[in-house]
This record gives C-alpha cells, sequence and structure tokens, in this order.
C-alpha cells in the first residue's frame, strides 16, 4: 500500500478500514509506522544497489578505471566509502512536490 508519498497515517487508516471489512483486527499505529518505516530503508537500499551496479558497470564499459581497481571495489566495497554521495537517494526539492490547494 506504500509508495512512498503519503504520510504513514493515511495508511494506517486506509488498513484500518480493510481489515475491519474482513472481520479483522485494526492493528496498531505503532505497528504499521515501524512497517512503513522498515520497507522504506529496504527500497532505498534496494535503490542505492542497483544505483551502484550500474555506476560501477558505466565505470567498467568507458574504461574510466582500471578492471582490476573496478573489481576490487566490488568485492570490498570500498567504492561507497569514497563516493557515498552519488549512492544517496537525493531528498525531494520543494519544486516537485504536488501542490495542495492553499499553494495556488
Amino acid at each position: 500500500m506504500d509508495d512512498g508519498s503519503e504520510p504513514i497515517a493515511p495508511i494506517w487508516r486506509e488498513l484500518g478500514y480493510r481489515a475491519r471489512a474482513q472481520n479483522l483486527l485494526q492493528p496498531s499505529y505503532e505497528s504499521v509506522r515501524r512497517l512503513v518505516h522498515a520497507q522504506r530503508a529496504a527500497r532505498r537500499l534496494e535503490y542505492s544497489r542497483l544505483k551502484r551496479g550500474l555506476l560501477l558497470t558505466v565505470e567498467a564499459l568507458w574504461r574510466t578505471r582500471p578492471a582490476v581497481d573496478i573489481l576490487n571495489d566490488v568485492i570490498t566495497g570500498d567504492d561507497i566509502r569514497r563516493n557515498l554521495h552519488e549512492y544517496q537517494r537525493r531528498p525531494r526539492d520543494t519544486s516537485s512536490r504536488a501542490k495542495s490547494r492553499g499553494d495556488a
């Protein structure tokens, strides 16, 4: 249910509606919050692994560094410490967010 774009409270409410519709108990807000945070952290990690793989592949294809150094980075992870800023997801800027009615 979470795509990372909305707050946790609406997700919790929607889960409550669905649970009650199936005659189940509504999960607590705290348990939903923990699960959403864990899912978002896993998604960020997956994104950074993919980005790291793409960057190392591009380096290998364009031969910007010796292949032995690239392979060594893949094995040891030294490139992560050296280029940590390249593998982290950038925060959204305010211009890319959807505007609410009050912003118009």
